[in-house]
């Protein structure tokens, strides 16, 4: 891959005018899915497509029978799809052809439906967006699903595909290097290289990979995540979170720093990051980092985002299989700050622990340890007792109010809440298009914080639902909590900075904030309550539909059996726009946008009530979809999904026919509160909390999802 002009948008008002782009094939490699959605399929996911069929392939695997999770890190997912429909919306008044199925395959998950499609697969597929950290959390998280028994085979990694939002983000935040060639550790380094590509691996536990007669190319050992809570995109000078995860990976793996042989750095060739991570490494290793060799493969194949973990722990990979050291490239004066081994030139080396790190916008860390076959010890893996998890309490912001009981009194007396015609930025609109907007907030629901006053508003409703929760469990302000984790849930994340920044790209490419850009990261909601909350340690952030909680639940409850943290705060969340707004409505012309956030506090200790959850299968088209609603409940549950509009609830409405019993009771919020897309799964749990609170009587919730899943859960 080399440094080459970028030709597939404009970059002649940008200083940077160069990536790392990846030439792909001209087959079709999609043959599942129809033709005329083969213009929607984004460069990154058919990158994403190709690694997996390679990953398959080594492993010997004919398929993906016996996987049983997808896992996949992205920083910006599809998004020259969702630049497409912005575009397209801007610019006209009226509905126009193609903009549902740009709506559709904007998503992320969307996305990786139709690999699973392709693959004939209806496991659990999460994807994970932590900005650059994105792909070494997914492995991390395969891992940990893996070591705790709830899976035996993961397939997990990240991808990214360059797009003109996020290239022109990092060259007004003047990231990008100018001279358009990549110097980690050089003195005089000028920035990144932005790159694109995917990377996947195959993780199997000990017993799944000798059942099937399979050789390990190596063993993941060790895994750690924190919190930089010193800036949204600047690292802490000192690589405090940096030097948790370092250790806590070690630790994990059970070695000291002098037994790590070679690090793949994080090492983007930008003048803060290059600093901050050497001396993290020079803090942790001590005289050991003089003896460690230590390269940056960004330096060859730029900075692949979401995708730069998952590629570099393959790098990792190959390192120790094949016993050689990549290069760091482009270095001619080594940073003063440089203490360690910085590998200049390819040579072979006996390389028997790997780590690698990754580190990304909202101050997400991690690093990843890998170990040689030979060397990875085959003692007692630890044993963990998988508790139930206690919801100790709920808070919610939605159009019925600030608070959890606004929102239980509007559900259980089916208020009729206003909807408000959501304004256009550009044009006027030509059909109606209405939204159930939040309330202006009481002056006692948020605090004074320096970070909320340019925040989005994803971000306060999260931190307004979050602080009401921990109020509930006895935690004000997260006082007296202990270690608390967080993960943050939403669908399409901090839409008004993101429309309004690409806005600014299309007009005004010279004058687009720099301010604007580091906002509309998925994440950025996440590191803004976690920075409120000091919260250091863990804290993640899952892109899908509104029934993604589930899978946030389950790893927050991974992290409380890992005994990662006593609690976990897990939010779901969304905000709207009229462009949120317009693509609710190409679904139906009665469905209402909506927005809010819901949060849970867990622990696996306490008197709080217990929830359960169940997965079910995935489906790739509607007649599985009321097939798999049908087989997931006998009965009607207490809360359920419908939004009130027949042609939307047509699988629910077929899947009652199997149910033996229908309550009148039954209470579906979507009617009441409107499509709360990512926040809506949340504000079910939390209603069921106080249901089951109050009745003293377990509740049970049905979370369907339009695309790709759906779940149930038991709350009593």
């Amino acid at each position: 891959m080399n440094v080459t002009p970028v030709t597939m948008f404009d970059v002649s008002q940008r200083f940077a005018k160069t990536a790392c782009q990846v030439d792909l094939p001209d087959e079709r490699l999609f043959s599942k899915l129809p033709r005329r959605r083969d213009a929607l399929i984004d460069r990154g996911t058919k990158m994403l497509l190709l690694a997996i069929r390679e990953a398959l392939a080594m492993a010997k695997m004919p398929g993906m029978q016996g996987i049983d999770a997808i896992i996949i890190g992205t920083s910006a997912g599809a998004m020259s799809i969702g630049q497409d429909y912005f575009r397209h919306a801007r610019s006209s008044p009226s509905k126009l052809a193609g903009q549902l199925a740009r709506i559709e395959y904007y998503q992320p998950h969307k996305q990786l439906n139709s690999i699973a499609i392709e693959y004939d697969w209806h496991g659990p597929m999460i994807v994970v967006s932590n900005a650059c950290a994105s792909g070494a959390n997914a492995i991390g998280d395969a891992m940990a699903m893996i070591q705790t028994g709830k899976a035996r085979r993961v397939l997990a990694g990240g991808y990214d595909a360059i797009a003109e939002l996020v290239f022109s983000g990092f060259d007004t935040l003047r990231a990008l290097a100018p001279s358009g060639i990549p110097r980690p550790f050089d003195a005089a380094r000028d920035g990144l290289a932005l790159g694109e590509g995917a990377a996947v691996m195959l993780l199997e536990s000990e017993d799944a990979a000798t059942e099937r007669g399979a050789s390990a190319l190596c063993i993941a050992s060790g895994y750690a995540i924190a919190t930089d809570l010193h800036h949204l995109t600047q690292p802490d000078p000192e690589g405090k979170a940096a030097i948790r995860t370092m250790t806590g990976a070690c630790l994990m793996a059970g070695i000291s720093p002098h037994e790590v042989h070679y690090i793949n750095s994080h090492g983007t060739g930008t003048p803060y990051n290059d600093v901050a991570e050497a001396s993290a490494i020079r803090s942790w290793a001590g005289q050991a980092a003089a003896q460690i060799a230590v390269s940056s493969t960004k330096s060859a194949m730029g900075h692949l985002l979401g995708g730069a973990g998952a590629v570099e722990a393959v790098i990792c990979a190959m390192a120790l299989r094949g016993q050689w050291l990549p290069a760091s490239l482009n270095v001619r004066e080594t940073d003063p700050a440089v203490s360690f081994d910085l590998v200049r030139e390819f040579r072979e080396a006996a390389v028997k622990v790997a780590l690698t790190n990754s580190f990304g916008f909202g101050g997400t860390n991690a690093t990843l340890v890998l170990k040689h076959p030979d060397a990875a010890s085959r003692g007692i893996s630890p044993v963990y007792h998988l508790g139930d998890l206690h919801i100790l309490g709920v808070g919610a912001v939605s159009p019925a109010g600030w608070s959890s009981g606004a929102l239980e009194l509007a559900v259980t007396t089916r208020q009729e809440l206003p909807a408000a015609e959501s304004e256009r930025s550009y044009f006027s609109r030509d059909w109606s298009c209405k939204i159930h907007q939040v309330p202006p907030a009481p002056q006692d629901r948020l605090p004074k914080f320096p970070r909320l006053r340019r925040a989005s508003p994803i971000t306060k409703f999260s931190l307004a639902a979050a602080l009401e929760a921990l109020e509930q469990a006895g935690f004000p302000n997260a006082q007296g909590v202990g270690r608390l984790g967080i993960v943050q849930c939403m669908f399409n994340g901090c839409v008004q900075f993101s429309g309004k920044f690409y806005h600014e790209v299309i007009e005004t490419p010279a004058l687009a904030s720099p301010l604007i850009f580091p906002e509309t990261v998925y994440n950025a909601p996440a590191s803004h309550v976690a920075a409120f909350l000091g919260v250091d340690g863990p804290a993640t952030t899952l892109i899908g539909e509104s029934s993604a909680i589930i899978e946030a639940l389950s790893i927050a409850h991974t992290w409380l059996v890992q005994d990662l943290v006593d609690h976990v705060l897990v939010i779901g969340a969304e905000e709207c726009d009229w462009v949120a707004a317009e693509a609710v409505s190409y679904y139906h012309p009665d469905l209402k946008a909506s927005e809010g956030a819901g949060a849970l506090v867990l622990s696996l200790k306490g008197d709080g009530l217990k929830l359960s959850h169940s997965v079910a299968h995935a489906f790739h088209n509607e007649s599985e979809r009321s097939e798999k609603l049908s087989e997931l409940l006998q009965r009607m549950p207490r809360i359920g999904g419908e939004s009130g509009i027949s042609l939307i609830d047509a699988s629910e409405i077929h899947a009652k026919k199997a149910w033996t019993e229908s309550p009148e009771t039954a209470l579906q919020p979507r009617t009441v509160l409107g499509e709360g897309m990512g926040a809506g799964g949340a504000w079910q749990l939390v209603l069921a909390a106080h249901l089951a609170k109050k009745e003293g009587a377990p509740v049970e919730v049905l979370l369907p999802a339009t695309l790709c899943a759906a779940y149930s859960a038991v709350i009593g």
